[in-house]
């Protein structure tokens, strides 16, 4: 389910999606599953939005010699869609520590249904790649419940439940631009002068995890997320999700995005290059903003994929113009991303949700339901 309240555009795509896939395969590559989607991309996402990923933030924690790794998903809850997560799915963290884009480990939360009180049981588990084939293979580093704040056997503690959406944009300026370029075939950053944060005042499901730096590795890191369902002992990936809206303003054709969302990093050049880069040739196009278009986007597309979050262990985070080293819940990511896709400094002009705490479990207090915004419903044309 894709956070209800985004504007997405209702068009054909203007790229074509390749043929072929040449890349090897990943490990522990899922197939089989049908109509994988992100943020409301694609039926599996739209049905249950327990299973929608929204964001992936990673920075140095406020307590020393820490990471934090955090994964917001379920847009909206408690409007569109339950406070709890989902009993048969996967939420995981996956690291890469060497830059092949093939995860070294991951951590796998995993939830059991609430009972009549509302109490939601919830495990961790760290798994090594490649030897581990599943969940039950993974080391378990603590049970507990959902709202508590969990201690890590190794170090560190977790946190989940319900929060505030710390993630701001200007969700309808979005996607009248995207309408411009793709249905118009026009170039409209005018079009943010409209809409303002329409995130705020919203909640989601939260996982946080603060760990030991040296747990994680040393220098970069590339991080991702994915969730997947379980059903009679098959598991199907649903949702992927690393640079903040690589869907919506990256990937244009909605095959590609389903190929995405149940893909993996390690084939992710092979599947996405041409086509991201010549929708980046496209907008700069539009826009005149690169003398040679093709070039650029060629660059943007080499920038982007494979789709990680990378991030130097030890350092301060900041997704920023000058440079992308992990994502704070405070970075103005839209803007950020908005001028990398159009070659000229362009603002969302939205404003952060606020009240981001700055110590663990940094995610920002869930709104009561009293205060929670109604859902706004997206506009929806043809072919959306």
């Amino acid at each position: 389910m894709q956070r209800p309240y985004y504007v997405e555009p209702g068009c054909q795509a203007l790229i074509t999606s390749p043929t072929t896939n040449t890349a090897r395969e990943a490990p522990r590559s899922i197939k089989g599953a049908s109509e994988m989607s992100h943020h409301v991309d694609s039926a599996a996402a739209r049905e249950d939005g327990r299973v929608d990923l929204c964001d992936l933030y990673v920075f140095d924690g406020a307590e020393p010699q820490t990471t934090v790794l955090i994964m917001t998903v379920n847009p909206d809850a408690g409007r569109s869609s339950p406070t709890t997560f989902h009993p048969q799915a996967s939420y995981v963290f996956h690291v890469d520590t060497n830059h092949d884009a093939i995860e070294d480990f991951s951590f796998q939360f995993s939830f059991a249904a609430p009972s009549a009180e509302g109490v939601q049981p919830v495990a961790i588990r760290r798994t090594e790649e490649p030897q581990a084939q599943s969940e039950a293979d993974g080391k378990l580093l603590a049970e507990g419940r959902v709202g508590e704040a969990l201690s890590l056997h190794g170090g560190g503690r977790a946190w989940t439940g319900l929060a505030g959406d710390p993630f701001f944009g200007n969700g309808i300026g979005l996607g009248a631009f995207m309408q411009a370029l793709m249905v118009e075939q026009r170039y409209d950053p005018a079009v943010f002068s409209q809409g303002g944060n329409v995130f705020a005042r919203r909640n989601v499901t939260g996982i946080v995890l603060e760990l030991p730096t040296a747990t994680l590795g040393t220098g970069n890191i590339g991080v991702w997320l994915t969730t997947s369902l379980r059903d009679h002992g098959a598991t199907a990936q649903i949702n992927r999700e690393a640079t903040p809206l690589m869907p919506h303003l990256f990937i244009v054709d909605e095959q590609l995005r389903d190929a995405y969302n149940s893909g993996h990093p390690h084939n992710d050049v092979a599947l996405l290059h041409q086509p991201i880069s010549a929708w980046i040739s496209r907008i700069v196009t539009f826009a005149g903003t690169a003398g040679d278009a093709e070039a650029y986007g060629r660059r943007v597309a080499d920038m982007v994929l494979p789709d990680m979050l990378t991030y130097q262990l030890g350092s301060p985070a900041n997704y920023g113009f000058a440079g992308r080293n992990g994502r704070r819940l405070g970075d103005d990511v839209m803007s950020i991303l908005l001028s990398l896709a159009t070659n000229q400094p362009l603002a969302a002009q939205a404003p952060p949700s606020g009240h981001i705490r700055g110590e663990f479990p940094y995610l920002p207090d869930a709104y009561p339901a009293a205060e929670i915004l109604p859902p706004i419903n997206p506009r929806t044309t043809p072919g959306a």
